[in-house]
């Protein structure tokens, strides 16, 4: 079967779900849509237990009592034993994205010093700031994206205590290590020339990579 007639398939049991189940049902979707185990056995996975649960229903039984209490530990307990995606992709958008930042940052440190020379000088804590900034950005909007239960398809970020807590500590954390490192770190001087030729190099290899599969 392939994976949209899986889709379907399981889009076809939510409906006959009670709200509480289907609500249940939704979180389990949501979280294994928004792993990295590979979306056929993924969808086959839910389907298996979409299936379970439509039965449990027809009993009386409901997810709480299939499956237990927390549907993302449920999940989570079964993502271990599926096949996971490649972490090429994910490794490319590591690689890209503190590049990217870099890019832009040279680019506007060169030309800011086209007019203030003084700008010259730049601590290299703010570089690492760049860098570790651009990763942690990632990583939280990956953790954010999930997948529409309907449709398998990505949705807008679904926010919750969880999540918002936890950007807000890794928000935190870095604003505090970045201060530190500002304090620590030395000053070096860098060309306005320089910047803009690293700027360049930056945005040329960012091309380079994006064109790659």
């Amino acid at each position: 079967m392939s994976v949209r007639k899986t889709i379907r398939e399981i889009n076809g049991i939510r409906d006959q779900l009670s709200k509480k189940n289907a609500e249940y049902f939704d979180e389990v979707i949501v979280h294994v849509r928004s792993s990295r185990v590979t979306e056929e056995s993924g969808e086959d996975w839910l389907l298996a237990r979409g299936r379970e649960l439509l039965a449990a229903q027809q009993k009386g039984g409901t997810a709480a009592k299939l499956f237990g209490q927390d549907p993302v530990a449920f999940a989570d307990g079964a993502l271990a034993g599926l096949p996971q995606r490649r972490a090429e992709n994910r490794s490319r958008l590591w690689l890209l994205a503190p590049w990217a930042a870099l890019s832009w940052t040279f680019l506007l440190l060169g030309l800011t010093a086209l007019f203030a020379p003084e700008t010259e000088n730049v601590n290299i804590g703010l570089l690492l700031i760049v860098v570790v900034g651009a990763l942690v950005l990632v990583e939280v909007l990956m953790r954010l994206v999930r997948r529409d239960p309907g449709e398998g398809v990505p949705a807008p970020p679904k926010f919750n205590a969880r999540n918002v807590g936890t950007m807000l500590a890794v928000l935190v954390a870095v604003g505090i290590a970045g201060l530190l490192l500002i304090r620590i770190m030395p000053v070096v001087t860098i060309p306005y020339w320089l910047s803009l030729a690293l700027a360049a190099a930056g945005f040329v290899g960012q091309f380079a990579l994006l064109r790659r599969r």
